[in-house]
């Protein structure tokens, strides 16, 4: 399968979020989602498949920020509480942790439950890093103090011991009596194998001593380090369990919102060039980084899917360079009008947002647009329950003044940098009856006050505007004749 790298971009409201999260589907599930959108009701269909692979952790969703950094999204040291101490650990970004899981299962996850061969209860996983495993040891013991230790494991120390093929059970070693070498990976021909002393047999030998033996053998552990240690052979032999049993893991898809709020080439650091096709795991032109905190060799797997959105009215906002445009595939996200209501309280929402739209284009020219999620039948039906407008008459039209006044004259306000001039010529003012009717109120200003300023100075006339109260939908002036006569003369065009 090929990964998708697909970038959503355009104005606020226009579905890029939702189209996101149905595009992680398409990536992830393809043939399951052509059936939901051939089923009676896809866009429920969709959703529910959306969440399922969510939960089950094929769908990955991060929102970038200004302050999201390479170490929050691949690796980077974390302060981290281990058995009351403080200490700095390399921890895993959402990006690593998903690429690890699409080759398949080889690691635990937070909340796994391993068991204990001491007859214990199971040890937990209470955390995943990059270096190791916290595992909660409850103590089976009265005498006991606390009700659990939260020990750390070193992924280091079990890997070595797996690569050498060391049994678990070299973790719980009793010091006492004598045991076969065959449990613990020795012959009695070994050279480092002392001849059989008085209580031993050929093929027995005393606790002790095997310990001494294969700690010697590790290179890393001493015999002290073999005794009480019982949650590290767990772990070796749960790992070695899963390694053994594993089956490559299905595709997955990376979600991230907001993409340009934080600087993507410093979140991506040198991963950029992994994402593309050819330089993924096993294709001829593979390539490989090595991770600066973690010390270790990486590569991207083929299907690793990324798919983001991206405000484009927002200029504040970190632009995206000529590098990562190249390896993504750009889909504009525009306003939908044809999916809003015709008459919704005797307003014509489809015409109105048309009207509106075409405004703000020749003034600020394509992709500064007003999104049709403002006006959705959905989005106003829950203003009506919110606001306790449900049993009135003029519900429908309140909702649509509601909306107008709280989200989007203030973002027509916000392309316009509070010029209120313009925000009044594109959706604020109209002629109804012949006669001039406005949303806002301009404050008067005192002449005897102009006539004492400076002749230098300028006044902020039309950056200064105040709602009417006739519109306010809660207000005791609200007047719904009013506010439909003005939307349906706004929307003609007048």
């Amino acid at each position: 399968m090929t990964a998708v790298l697909k970038m959503l971009y355009g104005p606020p409201g226009t579905g890029k979020t939702w189209l996101a999260a149905r595009e992680a589907v398409r990536a992830v599930e393809p043939s399951a989602y052509k059936k939901a959108q051939d089923s009676a009701n896809p866009d429920a269909r969709l959703q529910s498949l959306h969440q399922s692979l969510v939960n089950e952790g094929r769908i990955l969703w991060v929102t970038f920020h200004a302050n999201y950094s390479y170490e929050d999204f691949v690796e980077g040291y974390r302060p981290v509480s281990v058995e009351g101490n403080m200490s700095y650990r390399v921890v895993d970004g959402p990006f690593k942790r998903l690429c690890e899981r699409v080759r398949h299962k080889t690691d635990f996850e937070v909340g796994d439950r391993i068991d204990s061969s001491a007859g214990r209860e199971p040890f937990e996983v209470v955390d995943v890093d990059a270096g190791g495993w916290v595992v909660r040891v409850r103590p089976n013991r009265a005498d006991e103090v606390a009700e659990y230790l939260d020990k750390y494991v070193p992924r280091r120390v079990i890997e070595h011991l797996l690569d050498k093929g060391f049994p678990p059970d070299i973790f719980s070693i009793p010091g006492k009596g004598s045991f076969e070498l065959a449990l613990y990976g020795l012959l009695p021909t070994d050279p480092d194998v002392p001849a059989p002393s008085a209580d031993e047999t050929p093929t027995t030998r005393n606790g002790s001593l095997l310990r001494k033996l294969i700690a010697a053998r590790t290179g890393i552990l001493s015999s002290s380090d073999l005794s009480n240690s019982s949650h590290y052979g767990a772990v070796m032999r749960k790992l070695r369990e899963i390694r053994g049993a594993a089956e490559p893991a299905r595709p997955v898809a990376l979600v991230i919102d907001e993409f340009n709020r934080a600087d993507p080439s410093r979140v991506f650091g040198e991963l950029l060039t992994l994402l593309e096709a050819d330089k993924r795991e096993g294709m001829p032109e593979e390539r490989k980084v090595w991770l600066p905190y973690s010390q270790k060799l990486f590569c991207v797997p083929q299907s690793v899917s990324i798919i983001g959105t991206m405000n484009t009215v927002d200029k504040s906002l970190a632009p995206v360079d000529f590098a990562m445009r190249r390896r993504f595939r750009f889909e504009y996200v525009g306003a939908s009008p044809e999916l809003l209501q015709t008459n919704w309280g005797g307003v014509n929402l489809l015409e109105l947002l048309r009207r509106i739209n075409a405004r703000l284009s020749a003034l600020l020219g394509t992709g500064h647009e007003i999104g049709h999620s403002f006006f959705l039948t959905q989005k106003l039906e829950e203003v009506s329950v919110h606001m306790n407008w449900s049993s009135q008459a003029d519900a429908q039209v309140r909702s649509v003044a509601y909306v107008l006044r709280t989200s989007v004259l203030p973002t027509i306000a916000e392309y316009f940098h509070e010029d209120w001039r313009k925000v009044c010529a594109v959706a604020g003012e109209t002629v109804v009856g012949g006669q001039i009717s406005s949303l806002f109120n301009v404050p008067d200003v005192e002449g005897a006050f102009i006539d004492r300023l400076p002749e230098d100075y300028e006044l902020v006339d039309g950056r200064m505007a105040y709602y009417a109260d006739w519109w306010n939908p809660s207000h005791v002036s609200w007047d719904p004749d009013r506010m439909r006569e003005f939307l349906t003369a706004l929307t003609s065009g007048a």
